[in-house]
């Protein structure tokens, strides 16, 4: 009777013990998934953008062209000494060349001076912006003062379907006075495609919106133009980088500012598949130990492999998780290809000390040093920018702090390294050189990093005179 007892109590303990690291390894692989969804959201986000730039470039090449053509300009200039027969006739032959030639779903020109809208079928009508909402678009365009400006409307030459125009102004080269306006469009389900297809795949919702959340591409066309994402926060949209925003119970968007369109992309998830997944696994895993455990080893592996494949590891540093020089490398050559922003601030830190803890304790003192400065340069300065490790004892930081903050990060970070204390090594030291753009605006990023190089040295020599240490044994 004891050992039965005994038995089913080590049973009872036995499964419980396995419920409960089942739903620990259940809860921590859900974690990674929602993780992992966020990373391919900004991966998707990523693709989406570069195709629409990609679909709307094209256009706006297209009606730029022809907003500086010769022979548009001239009709239009000498419009009132033609008959409206022959204005019909060459613009309409012009237009239908556009059109079939380059294929696209409408081409058009509206003439500022007798209001003709002119179609590849020949004069459309004569808009009424003050009169008729549907010509609206012009007046609204030319008060924006813009070169160019894409628009979604209907296509009422195209039994009223949803159209994306370009609209690009045709001015006189010589006077500098607004002859009209150009363009071309194509119809709504070209891109609402695109979207079926990505949103069918990555179980999302993805959307085009202005600066009032005003929907302007949707896969379901009843919400276009009618409806707002009034949740969406664009507060720090205006950018070049994709924006991440957390709505709480595993919802979230990734938000990216299209700057040609002033229009923003969002992708959005409603965490509904990972929860979703995550109840399914923690069922099956009661019911079938042997599937479930198989489940759990094949998805841990699928996740780890996807993981993998969003993080670029040719770009971290292995030892301290920073980014690593070849990543270093990339952004300053980008840097240098474009205008350096005023709160630009380039660090470079050298890692004072590390050779003789490598050979007077060992290298698991000058590996604890190494992390140490790092763990004291992520924690002062990550929220302003990236940081590398460039070398075995050398630190580059590339940040954007605004001129009032830069005395206090400077003072943080001296004081995280001065309280920094190892378990091997008990103090640690590191020289560091500051090079801010707005102290020396007519530098490049190549002129920064020497500036910063020679603050950096003038420090680690100022450290060897103090310190009395020899340099040569360190």
């Amino acid at each position: 009777m004891n050992q039965t007892r005994v038995i089913k109590f080590s049973f009872i303990i036995l499964l419980v013990s396995f419920l409960l690291s089942t739903l620990i390894s259940l809860y921590s692989l859900h974690s990674m998934a929602v993780h992992n969804q966020r990373e391919m959201n900004k991966v998707l986000a990523a693709q989406i953008y570069d195709t629409i730039s990609s679909e709307l470039d094209e256009p706006l090449v297209v009606s730029r062209t022809m907003a500086n053509d010769s022979f548009l300009v001239d009709l239009l200039r000498n419009e009132k000494d033609l008959t409206e027969e022959e204005c019909n006739d060459q613009i309409q032959k012009y237009l239908l060349g556009i059109k079939e030639g380059l294929n696209y779903e409408s081409s058009f020109l509206v003439s500022d001076q007798s209001k003709r809208y002119y179609t590849y079928q020949g004069i459309h009508k004569v808009i009424a912006p003050d009169h008729d909402e549907y010509d609206r678009w012009y007046t609204n365009f030319l008060s924006l003062g813009q070169e160019h400006a894409y628009d979604v409307d209907i296509d009422d030459v195209h039994q009223n379907i949803m159209t994306v125009f370009t609209n690009v102004r045709v001015n006189d080269k010589l006077s500098g006075k607004l002859l009209g306006v150009c363009g071309v469009g194509f119809h709504m389900n070209k891109s609402q495609e695109l979207f079926y297809a990505l949103e069918d795949e990555y179980h999302v919702k993805i959307n085009l919106i202005d600066g009032d959340r005003l929907i302007l591409v949707d896969t379901d066309t009843n919400r276009i133009e009618k409806e707002h994402l009034d949740d969406i926060d664009l507060k720090n949209a205006y950018s070049n980088e994709y924006v991440y925003q957390d709505f709480g119970a595993n919802r979230y968007a990734v938000i990216k500012y299209l700057d040609g369109m002033d229009w923003f992309l969002v992708v959005q998830n409603d965490g509904s598949a990972s929860e979703s997944d995550y109840l399914n696994a923690v069922l099956m895993n009661v019911l079938l130990f042997g599937i479930v455990t198989a489940i759990m080893v094949f998805e841990t592996n699928k996740i780890m492999k996807r993981t993998n494949d969003l993080s670029d590891a040719s770009f971290k540093d292995n030892n301290t998780g920073l980014l690593n020089r070849r990543a270093f490398e990339e952004e300053k050559k980008e840097l240098s290809n474009k205008d350096l922003n005023e709160n630009l601030v380039y660090l470079i830190a050298d890692l004072n000390g590390l050779k003789a803890a490598n050979d007077n304790i060992g290298h698991h003192a000058g590996d604890e040093l190494i992390n140490g400065t790092a763990q004291c340069l992520k924690k002062v300065l990550s929220p302003y920018g990236k940081i590398y490790r460039i070398g075995g004892d050398e630190f580059a930081a590339i940040l954007y702090i605004p001129k009032e903050a830069l005395p206090e990060v400077q003072k943080k970070l001296d004081e995280e390294f001065a309280g920094w204390s190892g378990e091997e090594v008990k103090e640690l030291s590191v020289s560091c050189g500051y090079a801010s753009y707005r102290e020396h605006p007519s530098e490049s990023i190549s002129g920064l990093s020497k500036i910063a190089d020679e603050l950096m040295y003038a420090a680690k020599e100022e450290y060897y005179r103090t310190s009395g240490k020899d340099r040569r044994r360190i």
